[in-house]
Formats: C-alpha cells, structure tokens, sequence
C-alpha cells in the first residue's frame, strides 16, 4: 500500500511539515518580544521534539524551554510561560478549525460537544492569562499573603518565579505582538494541515483539505495529554479512526493505517533529525540535556 504512494506529494508533506517547525520557531521568537533568536528558536524547538520523540510525558516541553532560556539569557519561568501562551494559541487555533470543517461533516454529537468543551477552556485559559497580567501586582500580594499563611512554602521564590511568569504572558495584552502570534499560530497550523493533504493525495487522489482539516484537528487532541514516547500508539490508533469513522466511503481500514503511519513517519523522522542537528548546532548532547534537565530548577 505504502510502495503504491505517490512519492511527489510524500516529498511536499516533508517540506511543509519542516515550514511548519519554522512558523513555530518565529512565533516563539515574538511571544518573546524578539528577545531571542530565530535560529535559536528553531533548534532549541527540534531538540524538544527529540525528546518528546525518545522519552514519555513530552519531555521535549521542559528541554526546549531550558535550552531557550539559556541561549536568550532569560529567566526559564518567563520563557516557560511563553511556551504556556504557545499551547494556549494552538489550542484555540484547532478549535478554530473544528469549528469551521464541522459544517462539512456528519458527525456524532459527542465530537461537537468535545468541541465546544475545548473552545471554552481556550477562552478561560486566554482569558485567566490576560487577568494575570492586567492584575499582577495583586496577584502578587495575593501570593504574598498566601505564603505567609502557610509558613512552609518558599514565599519570596514563589513570588520571583510568579513575576517571571507574568512577564512572559505580557505579550497576551499588547495588541501588535498577539496579532503576530496569532497570524503565525494560523501559519503554523495551516501548514500542517496542508502538510495531512499532500500525505493523503498520495494515496487518495481526490482527498479533500475537509479531511485533512479533521485529521489534524483529531490528532491535536490526542496528543495534546502527555502519553507514549512520540505519540506512539495514540497517533495511530486516532489517525486512523479520524479517516475511516466520518470519511468510511472514502478510507477503508487499511488505507488508512497506512497513511497514518506514513504521516507519523515524517513527523518522526523529520523531528528527530532536526533535534539531532540542533544539539550539535546549539553545542549541547543528548546526555548533557538530560542532566541538565534533572537538576535545573526555576527561576535558575
């Protein structure tokens, strides 16, 4: 099935799929108000894809922020807070998307309502970031009260590592930066979808952006929970179930497993590939990470 693929498409997903990473690199370089590098950005991404790659509970999250944070000489809370702010967009970028391909689909009620579920923690979650920020100096007296209540806690750490955090949910509140985030998110995520179209034109001539839309979208959600190293098993089994459920006249079982696994080997090898090239870019080792990882703590 796979040797039958058209390998013209298969070689424009790759390219897509690697405009995609970039997208995300410059928007990480804006939420942090162009305090770090693009080139940076982009390796320090591949490297956190690496890790999510070989280790469980997408411990490329923690890496590529440590690593950022140490190229851009920024506290790790304010860049890790801006990584909160790029999840936060992608979410509401996907709900944006369910949104607009569920007019075109026959679908069960449980997948509009999980839908609608998503698209207001999105808002709840924008919306508690703005609130942060616009209130931070209550906020802080608040965090301040709290710790002196309960005795135990480390107030003055806390207290640091809230005011880094806050800074890195600033860009949220300035009109000119959240519009640039949001048009890269939007970029980001259309190349993805454009990237499923081509993996699917490969096998399924007349496969439409609809169907490719929803697939993104499926998997988001899937992977969004930290699970597998490198999604493995989620991915399949939800790629799979996005085609043959709502598009079951189009994709019989087979096909699509087999674009699936073709899907997720771009993803995977292009990703791990990149993180490898990124730690030999940044002067870093797998090895080195890792440990750095295991003893960095925030606000250091």
């Amino acid at each position: 099935m796979v040797a039958r693929a058209n390998r013209l498409w298969l070689l424009l997903a790759i390219a897509l799929q690697l405009l995609g990473v970039l997208a995300r690199a410059q928007r990480w370089v804006v939420l942090l108000n162009n305090k770090g590098r693009l080139r940076d950005a982009f390796w320090a991404q591949g490297v956190g894809y690496l890790f999510t790659n070989v280790f469980p509970l997408r411990m490329g999250e923690p890496a590529r922020v440590l690593i950022m944070g140490q190229r851009s000489k920024l506290p790790i809370m304010q860049v890790a807070a801006s990584a909160i702010v790029e999840r936060v967009l992608d979410v509401a970028t996907i709900v944006l998307v369910l949104v607009l391909v569920l007019p075109w689909m026959d679908v069960p009620p449980l997948v509009k309502r999980t839908g609608i579920i998503f698209a207001a923690l999105s808002l709840a979650a924008i919306t508690t970031l703005v609130f942060a920020v616009r209130f931070r100096l209550q906020s802080e007296r608040f965090l301040e009260f709290v710790c002196r209540r309960i005795r135990v806690l480390p107030a003055e750490s806390i207290v640091r590592w809230w005011k880094e955090l806050v800074v890195g949910f600033t860009p949220l509140t300035q009109l000119e930066v959240a519009m640039r985030s949001v048009g890269w998110a939007l970029a980001a995520w259309a190349a993805s979808i454009a990237t499923y179209w081509c993996v699917l034109r490969a096998f399924q001539p007349d496969a439409s952006v609809i169907e490719a839309s929803f697939m993104v979208v499926a998997l988001a959600f899937a992977v969004t929970v930290p699970s597998s190293p490198g999604f493995l098993g989620v991915f399949q089994l939800v790629g799979q179930q996005a085609l043959v459920l709502p598009f079951g006249a189009k994709y019989e079982a087979t096909t699509a497993m087999a674009i699936t696994m073709t899907a997720y080997l771009i993803y995977y090898l292009l990703t791990t590939i990149l993180g490898i090239i990124g730690l030999w870019q940044l002067g870093q080792s797998f090895a080195k990470v890792g440990r750095m990882l295991s003893r960095t703590k925030p606000g250091h």
